[in-house]
């Protein structure tokens, strides 16, 4: 009986040691993925911003070529 008992808990030790194991590569993996993700949203919001300014910039242009049309037949 008691030698069953010593089995039991040697096993539940062994589990609960691959459990932590498994925690910790599990929080490894959590954490690089937040790492990745914060990452590519600061790729994605450069890129908007890029976007951002170029179109500011294209709308800028039309509204000089619109205005130099405009002095041109007025």
């Amino acid at each position: 009986m008691l030698s069953r008992l010593e089995s039991k808990i040697e096993s539940l030790l062994t589990r609960l040691a691959t459990l932590k194991e498994d925690n910790a590569r599990l929080r490894d993996e959590v954490q690089r993925g937040q790492e990745d993700l914060m990452a590519e949203n600061r790729r994605l919001r450069e890129d908007l911003e890029r976007e951002r300014a170029s179109k500011e910039e294209v709308l800028a242009r039309i509204d000089g070529l619109l205005q130099k049309l405009q002095d041109e037949t007025a």
